[in-house]
């Protein structure tokens, strides 16, 4: 009997000890998405129900909180993307205009004038022939059906066309030649061409192809007979700049290795004339300059050289420095004079006696320089610069 008592008495505290077991064992409980349980509660809440089944003790139970810290979990997403290779040309990018400058048929550019320089002293009635050299500058050939045909002024000619003497392919030059005759009167006479082509079309020289080429003389006294014109012969001479040892003639008015151009109808301060003048500026830079260096001339008793200096109109910032010499056959340069000039309403007539060279070959040297930054507005003129003799 006793033996039964013991058996039951330890069967007793192994099912009290795993009733107990049980009871102190944590559940298990996943709540997705729920806020963390308080586990301390929740095991003190269990422990009084045993106390108060009178199953345990009622110990004091401190439990660290470390123990039940979550350690977050954390993903770490690794993205390696696939580089796009662009194509030659995308869809989307627009592609730029090209600047191409318009074809042009006709079109010509003057180039010296071969005869009778403009201002030339004529007797009433003297007959003379007027010679043009003239460059096909357009993509048109001109053929036996060009023309060249009185525009206005006074003709001095007999007919009012002429044909042309030969075809003249694009980029070459050809001399057009007009025979004329001096009225009867004193005076200045101007008589302007341009040409026409197989078509019907006229056009004149430059680049807008409006302006006539002409002849210009003076019947009876003129002041002084025209020996030599630096104007009418300009491109005769070889024109450098401060980066540009050989500049084109006539030049174009664009860019900054500065240029030389004749113009027929000049704009100075002052007032308009109808006498050609040479038009300069120089190179872009503090130190630029433009200058001309022209044949061989044989000075005679009683030369003179003149011309007229100054700026362009409306070339408000314009502030240059002229200077005119001559180089002798040995190298020498002499300076005859230097000037300065700023756009003020003001010209500068010069006159020099050159007589105390008679005999002497020289080379006239026609100087511009600048004079203050304001490079494109340094457009200066040497107006209807000549060696005249009574």
């Amino acid at each position: 009997m006793f033996a039964n008592l013991k058996s039951l008495r330890v069967w007793g505290l192994v099912f009290g000890l795993s009733i107990l077991l049980a009871a102190c064992r944590a559940p298990i409980i996943t709540v997705p998405q729920a806020p963390t349980p308080d586990l301390n509660a929740l095991y003190t809440q269990v422990a009084g129900t045993l106390i108060a089944q009178g199953q345990v003790p009622s110990p004091t139970v401190t439990i660290p909180t470390s123990a039940f810290t979550q350690t977050p979990f954390v993903v770490t997403a690794t993205f390696s993307p696939t580089p796009l290779t662009p194509s030659a040309t995308p869809s989307n990018t627009p592609v730029p205009a090209t600047n191409t400058p318009a074809v042009v048929c006709n079109q010509a550019a003057f180039i010296k004038d071969v005869t009778v320089p403009d201002g030339t002293v004529m007797s009433k009635g003297q007959t003379f022939t007027k010679t043009w050299r003239i460059k096909n500058t357009g993509t048109c050939t001109w053929n036996s059906s060009y023309d060249i045909v009185f525009s206005s002024g006074t003709n001095l000619a007999s007919n009012s066309s002429y044909d042309l003497p030969e075809q003249v392919d694009p980029n070459e030059t050809v001399d057009i030649s007009v025979p004329m005759k001096a009225p009867n009167s004193n005076d200045t006479y101007k008589s302007n061409w341009v040409l026409r082509s197989d078509t019907g079309t006229t056009f004149g020289v430059g680049g807008g192809g409006g302006v006539p080429v002409f002849a210009l003389i003076k019947v009876g006294s003129g002041g002084g007979n025209i020996q030599y014109s630096l104007v009418a012969n300009y491109c005769d001479a070889n024109w450098e700049s401060g980066t540009n040892n050989s500049l084109p003639c006539p030049g174009t008015n664009s860019g900054t290795q500065g240029f030389v151009i004749r113009l027929n109808n000049p704009d100075l301060e002052n007032k308009q004339e109808n006498e050609p003048a040479i038009w300069v500026r120089p190179n872009h830079a503090n130190s630029g300059y433009i200058e001309g260096l022209f044949p061989d001339y044989m000075v005679q008793s009683g030369d003179h050289f003149v011309a007229t200096i100054g700026c362009l109109d409306n070339n408000n910032n314009c502030r240059v420095q002229f200077t005119l010499s001559y180089r002798k056959n040995n190298g020498t340069v002499v300076q005859l004079g230097t000037w300065d000039e700023k756009s003020d309403g003001l010209v500068t007539n010069i006159d020099f006696n050159l007589s105390s060279l008679a005999g002497t070959e020289i080379n006239f040297i026609l100087l511009v320089e600048t004079n203050n930054s304001s490079f494109s507005e340094a457009n200066a003129f040497w107006f209807m610069p000549l060696v005249t003799n009574p």
